[in-house]
Formats: structure tokens, sequence, C-alpha cells
């Protein structure tokens, strides 16, 4: 005797037909086939059965879709919520056959047809049945192990499809996201309010790249989010493994190292640049009166007095330009007065053309908010650096406004050189802290022959 006839001996099987001959037919079979007959319950109605379900719970059910009281597709419907304990199969007629396929899309394990009822085709599909339904069972226990666990990971992890739409999230992304309520399709950049932490996320995404998020929350509260990703295939279909890290701690303690650190330097260039206009200036000063006053005493010394002169005067210049470089007295004007004045002075050195270009829009905006000391100190520090490194005959610096945002470039037309083989030097990192403490995203771009450009977009939106 096969496996299949030994286990059908105690297995349990429920018949919902009101067909008499159908039903007798049925139940022959079922008892050729080694199925016992104190095992076969049949029922007439489909509130009889349901009463029973309420007690226990067949191997299988096997249910015709028309019964007294009950028809169609709806019968399924109403069996469906009481019979979850066990496989359903339909009971169909050839008149019926397209009912009883909604009945299987709808979560039935499979149908029989009346008039092709033999005893090959009746034990292989109870059988198969039972199989697949404990299968179905066993991935669906899998599947809440899996999410049980997904979910109690401390790490914020989330599950995203192509179209970074959330298939799933761990209550740690929720926390750390301030998500209040979520629907499985969602789209994860709907989590972020600013675009620019959108252009962020996608920037990460697209390129599976670490990127640091700077999310501001209602409450005023900020928090710094390191996004990792990684593609995988689940089904063949393509998934985004995104986990998230709060670094906000880190990076609120590196920024305020950071602040200390560029404070401090202001308070020297500062103090430095008042003992060069108060001191050194002032020495010079009255050293280009004394030497004023000895010329006529002797016409043999005169000529070598007018030289001192000449390089007093010209030290007196660059104690001045020093001194105004290392603490601009314009910027407490605002940044836009404190870069036109920077622009004036810098004009004819080393025969640079520099050019400056301020947006109409930004004459109203309010500045009050801003970082400007140390956007003018980002703009310097490039200017510095192209000076003295770039050969460029040529430097531009525009402020403008892009999509609400507050955008600087400024640029050379120098000899360029090659990113991937210079690493960032202290003047650059300088430039990289203030911009990301001042709230900007910078980008410096630069190739052999082609020049530096240096592009600077605020995160915030513009107050008008």
């Amino acid at each position: 005797m096969s496996k299949l006839l030994i286990r059908n001996e105690s297995t349990k099987i429920w018949i919902v037909e009101d067909n008499t001959g159908d039903l007798m037919l049925l139940q022959e079979i079922l008892i050729d086939l080694n199925f016992k007959s104190k095992n076969i319950r049949d029922f007439s109605t489909l509130s009889d059965v349901q009463k029973a379900l309420e007690m226990e719970c067949p191997d299988v059910l096997l249910l015709d879709l028309f019964l007294p009281g009950s028809q169609g597709i709806e019968t399924y419907s109403t069996i469906k919520e009481r019979a979850d304990c066990c496989p359903v199969i339909i009971l169909s007629g050839l008149a019926n056959m397209e009912t009883a396929l909604d009945s299987v899309k709808m979560g039935a394990q499979d149908y029989l047809i009346k008039d092709e009822l033999n005893d090959e085709i009746i034990n292989k599909m109870i059988n198969y049945a039972i199989e697949r339904y404990a299968n179905i069972n066993e991935l669906k226990r899998s599947e809440e192990k899996y999410k049980l666990l997904f979910r109690s990971i401390p790490q914020p992890i989330l599950m995203l499809d192509e179209q970074t739409n959330v298939l799933e999230l761990n209550d740690a992304s929720k926390k750390l996201l301030n998500i209040q309520e979520f629907q499985p399709g969602d789209s994860y950049l709907s989590f972020f309010s600013e675009q620019f932490t959108k252009e962020e996320v996608m920037l990460g995404l697209s390129g599976d790249t670490r990127k640091l998020l700077k999310l501001n929350f209602p409450d005023d509260t900020t928090r710094y989010i390191e996004q990792s990703s990684v593609r995988d295939k689940i089904n063949l279909e393509n998934r985004l493994l995104v986990t998230l890290v709060d670094r906000t701690e880190i990076i609120e303690n590196q920024m305020n190292r950071n602040r200390i650190i560029h404070e401090t330097l202001d308070d020297e260039r500062n103090r430095f640049s008042r003992e060069l206009h108060d001191g050194l200036a002032q020495y010079l000063v009255v050293l280009n009166l004394n030497l004023q006053m000895l010329k006529g005493i002797d016409s043999t010394v005169d000529e070598g007095i007018e030289k001192c002169l000449e390089t007093v005067q010209t030290s007196t210049s660059m104690v001045r330009s020093i001194s105004y470089n290392l603490s601009p007295p314009d910027i407490e004007k605002g940044l836009i007065p404190a870069l036109y004045s920077f622009f004036n002075r810098i004009q004819n050195v080393n025969n640079i053309k520099f050019s400056l270009h301020v947006d109409a829009d930004l004459e109203v905006v309010d500045f009050s908010s801003f970082d400007e000391y140390s956007l003018f100190r980002i703009i310097q520090e490039f200017i510095n650096n192209s000076i003295k490194y770039s050969g460029c005959d040529e430097i531009r610096c525009a402020l403008g406004v892009k999509s609400n945002k507050f955008i600087i470039s400024i640029g050379d037309n120098g000899k360029g050189f090659d990113m991937n083989k210079v690493t960032k030097g202290l003047g650059l990192n300088n430039m990289t802290q203030r911009a990301f403490a001042a709230g900007f995203k910078l980008e410096l771009l630069s190739s052999i022959g082609e020049g530096t450009n240096l592009h600077m977009k605020s995160e915030f939106n513009l107050n008008f």
C-alpha cells in the first residue's frame, strides 16, 4: 500500500454538498482510497458547517459553492473566515469553473470538476492540498519570525523596492525618523521634508554610498543621520536594504570642537590684526615721518631716503592688507558689502581680473540668520589658494538664488588639478567644516587645464 493511502486512514474530510447523488459518489471514492468513513463528515448547508468549525477543524474541506441560502463566490468568502484552519477544495460543475477559479485566486487550494471525478485525481488533489497548506503555513510562520526579528533589531533598517517605496521598516526606524503613521508602499522620500535632503537621499541610494543627512523636525530639533544602502535580489526583484545610524552626538561634538577651533583661530587673527594695525603699522608710520624729516638735510643721501620711503610705504600697505585679510572690518556690515569691499581691494593683484556678481533678489534677503563670517572666510580661502597655486588670470564669484536656495559659485581659469591625486589639505578641510556648520553643501570641482570651481548650496530656504 502506498504512503498516501496509509496516511488517508487518519485524514479527516468534511464535505459541504447539498446534492445527494454527488455526495454519495464522492464518499464511495474516498472510502475506496482508504479514507475511513468515521473521518468523513458531510453538511448540506453553510450554516451547519460554520457551527461545526467553531468546535473543530478537519484536515481538508470539500466545498460546493452553490448551497441553499448561499451562491457562488459569496459561499467561499463566508467560509474563508471560519475555515482558515484547513485547506479548502472547491467542488464545481463545468458551468461554474470561472467561479471556482475566482475562489482559488482568493485562497482556495484547488478545485474539482464533479463530472471528472476519479480515484487518482481525488487522491492526489486532497493530499497535495494538505501538503501545500502545510507548506504555506510554515512559510507564514517563517515570515512572522523574520518580521519579528526584523522589527526587534535595534539598528534602524528599511527594505525598499526599486521605486524607493518602503516595503518594511522596523520600530527603530520609526523612532529615529519620527514616523507617526506608516503604510507599506509609502515613499521613503516622504519621510524627509526638505528638498535638499531628498536629493542627498537619492544620491546615496543611487550609488549605494554612505550619506550624512541633516534632518530638521517640527519641534526644532536636528538630527544627523548616516544612511547606507546595499542592493539585493529577492525572488528576482531588486530590493534596497537601507540602514540608518544616528550620528547626532558625534557630529554635534565635532561641530562644537570645530566651532571652538575656528573661534580661537578667528580670535587669534583678530588679535594679530590689531597688533599689526596698532603696533607695527604705527611704527612704520612714525618711521615714514622721520624719514620725511631727513629729506633736504643732505642732498647726497636724499636718493637713499627716497628708496627707504618707498620701502616703508610698500611695507605699510602690505601690513594694512594683511591686517584687513585677517579681520575684515566690513564683515560687520554684512556678507555682500564685505565681499564688494574685498573684491575692490584685491583688484589688479598679480594681474588677475576679479569679478563679483550678486543677484538683485538677494537685496531683499534677511541675512541675519546666516553665518556670514564663515561664508566670507570660505570665499576668501578659495581666492587666496587660487592666487597662490592656480596660475590663473581670472577669478569669478556669483551669489544667487535657485529654487529658493542660496547659491554661491566661485571659480578660476587656472591650471586645475587631478582631484583623485590630491588629498584634502587644511584649507579645504576648513572650508568644508565651515560650510557644513553654516548649513551649506560644498562641492569642489577641478580637472587639469580646466580650472577649479567651488559650488555651495544652502540646505535651508531663503527668507524674503
